[in-house]
């Protein structure tokens, strides 16, 4: 089976190409949709895989390119501007785990005499672009979940952001000025405390929230019209069922921190 036959491309132009830019700064999803099980026979152990990623292919091509270049080595794990290319690959890569896993289950079951438990996996991306500060930055954002077996599966978001001139993306460091974590961090702290509802660090665990480690800046963040949003995922600074901790700053606390 020939995976790439499956890769279905739907234009989103109208929806996710500002009007304002044009066909300057296009994009396209790139989908895969298929639950695959491990014997044909048998609808369970299965590998339910659902992608839905954007690619951008607009007529500046400097962006484009990079920002292909960039979503196939953080998502798929591949150095090309092929996203569909790599989207493959990384599909083929999971289906190979999936069934190596499952088939290592029954040699072992067979051995010690007892039926196999079968390994279900699950594999969920959707993205979509969010014209940040709508001047001169675009964020893409990443909703990940993965199970591949234990008590629970993982929930990720992510964002991405590029600047519209070339592509590049933007990180803590050549976002802010130097020195920028002796400001951020106090904020984040007495942001934390309002988003928990606590009036000190140490009420922190009753929440949920790992009062004892230090507060850090996250480099996953979003840069919106009004605020910077930091993104802290399931063990950054609480346990699975905390959840994901969105703390959103107002640009107006910070704008002397950007460079």
């Amino acid at each position: 089976m020939k995976l790439s036959r499956f890769i279905v491309l739907v234009s989103l132009l109208a929806l996710y190409a500002c009007s304002e830019k044009g066909d300057k700064y296009a994009f396209q999803y790139l989908t895969f949709k298929q639950d695959i099980p491990f014997t044909q026979d048998k609808e369970k152990p299965s590998c339910n895989i659902d992608l839905k990623v954007l690619r951008a292919y607009g007529t500046d091509t400097m962006f484009a390119q990079a920002f292909n270049r960039d979503i196939s080595q953080f998502l798929f794990g591949h150095n090309t501007t092929n996203v569909q290319k790599a989207m493959v690959l990384y599909v083929d890569s999971i289906i190979k785990v999936f069934k190596q896993e499952n088939q290592e289950q029954v040699d072992f079951a067979l051995q010690e005499g007892y039926e196999p438990h079968g390994l279900d996996y699950e594999y969920i991306i959707n993205t979509e672009v969010h014209y940040g500060n709508n001047k001169d930055i675009i964020g893409h954002f990443i909703n990940m979940y993965q199970y591949s077996g234990g008590a629970h599966g993982g929930t990720f978001i992510t964002c991405r952001n590029y600047r519209l001139k070339d592509g590049s993306v933007v990180t803590l460091d050549n976002y802010f000025k130097p020195d920028y974590e002796k400001v951020l961090i106090p904020i984040l702290e007495r942001k934390l405390l309002e988003y928990a509802g606590c009036n000190s660090r140490d009420e922190l665990d009753e929440y949920g929230y790992f009062s004892n480690d230090p507060m850090f800046v996250s480099d996953n963040f979003e840069i919106r019209q009004d605020t910077i949003d930091f993104i802290y995922n399931q063990y950054d600074i609480a346990p699975y069922s905390t959840g994901i901790t969105t703390l959103s700053v107002p640009l107006n606390e910070i704008e002397n921190l950007i460079k």
